[in-house]
């Protein structure tokens, strides 16, 4: 029975390997990246990045100290470079070890089953050799299933090398203003290589591609380093966001129209009892048709559509008038 705990014990150290802290599993089920701004653990992480600050602008020279945050960023993204082999070493050995782990596993099991019969054991130490081997080779198999791990190793080199170069190429002759964009700048680099990132790129890039939008899969945020405009004065009014105005075209007339979405032009169209995506150039058909439906139920006359010429004919609509799109 002895040899029986040992067994026990080692498949209770493979489950332990998995890991499980059940705060933090709770907290971060229950509350995400948290609600909290400010958490005991925040000064720590504080002090943790400063001491990697200090680290990084040795490895920069002077950069620091003309706060040159550019040559930091880079001097950053080497570090990063270092630690991401190091992770995707790691990876490939522990993808090689998978196989012979469980053979050792199930090669053991068998030896240990011969051995116990031999020297005449109870079936009851049998099957709980057998319980043993089995949970351990089960807990080992489930904790190297995840896909970084079952995915072939070029894949995984391919996706990781691919948006590094690719974050990069974005980011060259961009000036780095201050410190903290170029914090920003690193975290997101180092992203990159997160076990997360790279499995949700290898899921997402072949469904973009299979359905046609191969050049979706490149508009990736984390190799697309867009970082909005610091506040730099918390007085300060905000600006108004104006939305880009779609390109003009040749259907469309007057900023009202540019503006219009394809919803609210189908309606005006279908009132006036047209077909198409839009009124078309001037003195087009369905131009005409509108002048003549406005005119025909009392309304101003206009051969284009602007906010009160669409709030008459959704007036009209209401008091059951119907175009037919005929001008004559």
């Amino acid at each position: 029975m002895r040899f029986v705990a040992s067994l026990l014990l080692c498949a209770g150290v493979l489950l332990a390997a998995t890991g499980c802290d059940p705060v933090t599993d709770r907290r971060y089920f229950t509350e995400g990246a948290g609600v909290d701004l400010y958490t005991e653990d925040r000064q720590q992480q504080v002090e943790l990045q400063k001491q990697y600050i200090d680290f990084v602008c040795d490895q920069a020279g002077g950069a620091c100290a003309s706060s040159n945050w550019t040559v930091f960023v880079q001097a950053g993204m080497n570090d990063i470079d270092l630690r991401c082999d190091g992770f995707l070493t790691w990876l490939d050995a522990r993808r090689r070890d998978k196989e012979p782990v469980l053979a050792e596993i199930n090669a053991l099991s068998t030896a240990a089953h011969a051995i116990m019969t031999v020297t005449g054991a109870s079936p009851k130490s049998l099957d709980i050799v057998v319980a043993a081997f089995g949970l351990a080779s089960a807990t080992y198999a489930n904790w190297n299933s995840r896909l970084l791990i079952s995915v072939n190793q070029s894949t995984v080199q391919t996706v990781v090398y691919s948006r590094q170069t690719e974050f990069r190429k974005a980011l060259n002759g961009i000036v780095v203003p201050d410190l903290p964009a170029a914090i920003y700048y690193l975290r997101s680099y180092l992203r990159i290589c997160l076990p997360t990132t790279i499995e949700a790129e290898i899921n997402t890039t072949p469904t973009l591609v299979q359905r046609g939008n191969p050049m979706d899969a490149k508009l990736n945020p984390v190799v697309n380093p867009v970082r909005p405009a610091v506040i730099r004065n918390v007085n300060a009014p905000l600006r108004r966001f104006n939305p880009p105005l779609p390109p003009p075209t040749e259907g469309r007339i007057g900023l009202y129209e540019t503006k219009m979405s394809k919803k609210d032009m189908k309606k005006a169209l279908d009132i006036l009892g047209c077909q198409g995506p839009d009124l078309g150039p001037p003195n087009s058909p369905k131009r005409k048709a509108l002048t003549k439906f406005l005119t025909d139920n009392g309304k101003p006359s206009s051969d284009k559509i602007t906010d009160s010429v669409f709030f008459d004919l959704q007036d009209l609509k209401t008091e059951g008038k119907q175009g037919n799109c005929s001008s004559g």
